[in-house]
């Protein structure tokens, strides 16, 4: 019996050396381990180079990186933030997107002009990292694109103020997203209420084994293999187009289409996000420069209108339990809420308004399709869409000069 408490002791021990000199191999090879395991532990953006703490309270990515993205079947966030199978994806054609991040992880060419004709603000609409030729590109001859993925306008404020404004651009192109731009400014006022940093974020309530290499993939192959079990899906949705389009959303930008004006308009977050935007204009203005609001609808605000009941009763019943939306037909009244108020709040403050909405609702009558199948972005047809519109605003603009 002793010696085989010493032989099970000495495998223990034996099984523990194996695994830590497995979690130190991993460690060592982090960078280069599937981006599916190691993209949500707590250690990857630093690691990776991404700038969390900077001068000027904005996030950047890591500089001079170099980009190379193989954009295929089944590439899209939508996979990894809803039920939607791989197995429903539309045939498709892979290609590969490539360029260099500069100095301060975006994608512009390197030096950056002094002064600028054009700045373009905004989040991973404007950032464009799975589109070759982005709505932006070549648009201008003095260009500078400022797109930070994952930010809202308050972070973006930051941009403008840190390399905007120093440049005096002639014009000023201020994207909004209403999938995520609200919450995303509440979060990151909170952040500096609290005086935290996105540094100190990255690493709030995380234990030592959330920067286990092991343990994340002990946790990635026991959800694969309960993924692999047959469960009943929400997604797709077919789309009442010619041809029928499946279509999926994510969502968590959904009940916020639940919300009425007057809940949005006297929310602390629009609040802000009105401060936010009123400031940048006003700093334009004030050298007798060009402001250009940019609202960018989600998905789900095109689509939804070509869904049936049902379609819209199977979406909506996933989220009733969280969100208390008791049903779709909410969505269906308030559906043009956010897009009502900043338009009011475009109007109110005499800023140019570019409604992208109507030029993407017209392309899908049209039986074109400008948002990936997996994915809540824009694909190359949605940037073509949205360069056609921005040209003719800037066009327009020059014109009433």
């Amino acid at each position: 019996m002793l010696r085989l408490g010493r032989t099970v002791t000495g495998l223990g021990f034996a099984a523990l050396i194996t695994v830590l000199a497995l979690e130190a191999a991993l460690q060592f090879a982090f960078l280069h381990l599937p981006s599916v395991l190691i993209e949500q532990m707590p250690q990857y953006l630093e690691r990776s180079g991404f700038r969390l703490e900077t001068k000027h309270g904005a996030r950047e990515y890591p500089a001079q990186q170099i980009v190379d993205y193989e954009i295929t079947q089944t590439s899209g966030d939508l996979y990894r933030l809803t039920c939607l199978s791989p197995d429903d994806a539309p045939p498709f054609d892979t290609y590969h997107v490539r360029f260099t991040r500069d100095s301060h992880g975006f994608r512009n060419e390197e030096p950056w002009p002094d002064l600028t004709d054009l700045v373009i603000i905004g989040d991973s609409y404007v950032a464009a990292e799975a589109i070759g030729l982005p709505f932006w590109h070549g648009i201008s001859e003095s260009l500078l694109v400022l797109g930070l993925p994952g930010s809202g306008t308050l972070e973006q404020q930051r941009l403008y103020e840190a390399f905007a404004a120093p440049r005096k651009p002639k014009t000023v192109v201020l994207s909004y997203f209403s999938g995520n731009d609200l919450a995303d400014n509440l979060d990151f006022a909170e952040m500096l209420t609290k005086g935290e940093s996105f540094a100190v974020r990255a690493h709030q309530g995380k234990y030592s084994l959330d920067y286990s290499v092991v343990f994340n993939l002990m946790l990635y192959l026991a959800n694969s293999i309960s993924l692999g079990e047959v469960l009943p899906c929400h997604y797709p949705q077919p789309a009442a187009t010619e041809p029928r389009t499946p279509v999926a959303f994510y969502d968590e930008f959904l009940p916020v289409l639940a919300l009425d004006e007057k809940s949005l308009r006297d929310s602390e977050t629009f609040r802000l996000t009105s401060v936010s935007i009123a400031e940048m204009a006003t700093a334009q203005y004030a050298r007798g420069d060009r402001f250009i609001l940019m609202y960018i609808p989600q998905k789900v605000e095109l689509y939804w209108k070509l869904l049936s009941a049902q379609s819209k009763e199977s979406i909506v019943s996933q989220l009733d339990e969280e969100y208390e939306i008791a049903e779709y037909k909410i969505i269906d009244e308030n559906i043009l809420a956010q897009r009502n108020l900043i338009a009011e709040l475009a109007d109110e403050l005499g800023i140019e308004f570019l409604d992208l909405t109507a030029s993407l609702a017209a392309a899908i009558t049209d039986g074109q399709q400008p948002y990936f199948f997996a994915d809540t972005h824009w694909n190359q047809t949605g940037h073509n869409i949205a360069r056609i519109a921005l040209l003719n605003q800037l066009n327009q603009s020059n014109l009433d000069k």
